[in-house]
């Protein structure tokens, strides 16, 4: 599957994080909301590149998120790194997500993937199903660049 749309939004993301340094001044809920965000994307990487793996290898794919929402993980995650770590762990797993996704065939985009998700507070939402494809869009074209533009009007609020 072609991941041009996916690699620009990460590109656009890791740019608004790498402008965000470890030293940077930022109020306490905004590094807050930095880290969170930093991690969570990280953690859900995780999940979305298992779920690929899933799709390629013809296994019913279910993307859970409750490991990249739950408070634990990511605060184990942030207590464990440093910014600049979280940064480069949300390349890396960036980066395995889009081999996984470019090793898909294209016509394995109509696939659908069973979603179990759960809100930031930790509620769960109504189970619903799409096709993989779109799920890989949503996350270029919605969830990525809503991210981005959190991190960058955090960055230039410091």
């Amino acid at each position: 599957m072609n991941t041009t749309e996916l690699d620009s939004a990460y590109r656009h993301l890791l740019t608004a994080a790498g402008a965000i340094s470890d030293a940077a001044q930022l109020a306490a809920d905004s590094r807050s909301d930095v880290d969170w965000t930093l991690s969570h994307i990280a953690l859900s990487d995780r999940v979305l590149a298992a779920a690929a793996r899933d799709v390629l290898t013809g296994l019913p794919a279910i993307v859970d998120n409750r490991e990249a929402m739950d408070e634990n993980a990511i605060s184990s995650l942030i207590a464990s790194t440093t910014h600049t770590q979280r940064v480069n762990l949300v390349s890396r797993n960036a980066a395995d997500l889009g081999a996984a996704i470019r090793a898909i065939p294209d016509q394995a985009a109509a696939i659908p993937v069973t979603l179990r998700l759960v809100s930031r507070d930790g509620q769960p939402l109504p189970e619903q199903r799409l096709p993989w494809g779109t799920l890989v869009r949503l996350r270029a074209t919605e969830h990525l660049p809503g991210h981005t533009e959190r991190l960058s009007l955090l960055a230039s609020a410091e």
